[in-house]
C-alpha cells in the first residue's frame, strides 16, 4: 500500500513539474526580445526641455539644427546646479547605432570634460568645425570635439567617429 502511495506522489510531483516548465516556456517565449531592424530604441522628445535649459541656463545652450531623421535623440537632461555648474545633456544614436552626445558644463572645465568623455585625454591635434576650432580628445571608451568658450564648455563625445561628432558639431545652434 506505502508503494501505490509513493508512485501516486511521484506522478503528481511529475504531472506539476511539467505544468510549471511549460507556463514557464510560455512567459519566456512571451516577453523574449525579438530581433528586428537594430532601431528598436525609442527616440525622446527634447523640445520641451530645450525651451527650459534655453530660458535657465547661464549660457547658450546648444543644441543639432538639421541632423537627418535617423540621427535619434535618446537621452535629454538639463542640471541647473552640481559639481560642474549648471549642465545640459543631449545624446543621440546615429544611423549605425553608435552614441553621440552634446554635453555643456558652466564650471570646472577640466574636471567635466573628464567625467562627460570617460577620461579621454586631449590628443594635441584641433579641427575646425564650422568656423570654429575644436580640441580633439581620445579615449578608451569615448571620443571627444571640446570647445572651451567664455563661461562655457561644449562637448561632442561619444562611440561615434570623428566625422559624426564633426557633423553634430557643424549642427549644433545657440538661442
Amino acid at each position: 500500500m506505502a508503494d501505490r502511495n509513493s508512485m501516486r506522489t511521484v506522478r503528481n510531483l511529475v504531472g506539476a513539474l511539467t505544468v510549471t516548465c511549460g507556463v514557464s516556456l510560455i512567459v519566456y517565449w512571451g516577453v523574449l526580445p525579438r530581433e528586428g531592424d537594430g532601431n528598436e530604441m525609442a527616440a525622446v522628445a527634447y523640445d520641451q526641455e530645450l525651451g527650459q535649459a534655453r530660458r535657465a541656463a547661464p549660457f547658450p545652450v546648444a543644441a543639432p539644427v538639421g541632423l537627418p531623421d535617423d540621427w535619434r535623440a535618446n537621452s535629454v537632461t538639463y542640471r541647473g546646479t552640481g559639481d560642474h555648474g549648471t549642465t545640459w545633456h543631449l545624446g543621440f544614436v546615429t544611423p549605425d547605432d553608435e552614441y553621440v552626445a552634446v554635453e555643456q558644463g558652466s564650471k570646472k572645465a577640466d574636471a567635466f570634460i573628464r567625467k562627460v568623455t570617460q577620461q579621454a585625454r586631449p590628443t594635441g591635434e584641433s579641427r575646425q568645425v564650422a568656423g570654429e576650432e575644436w580640441a580633439h580628445y581620445r579615449g578608451k571608451a569615448y571620443d571627444a570635439l571640446v570647445n572651451k568658450g567664455d563661461g562655457v564648455t561644449t562637448v561632442v563625445t561619444g562611440t561615434g567617429s570623428v566625422q559624426q561628432m564633426e557633423r553634430m558639431a557643424s549642427a549644433l545652434r545657440e538661442k
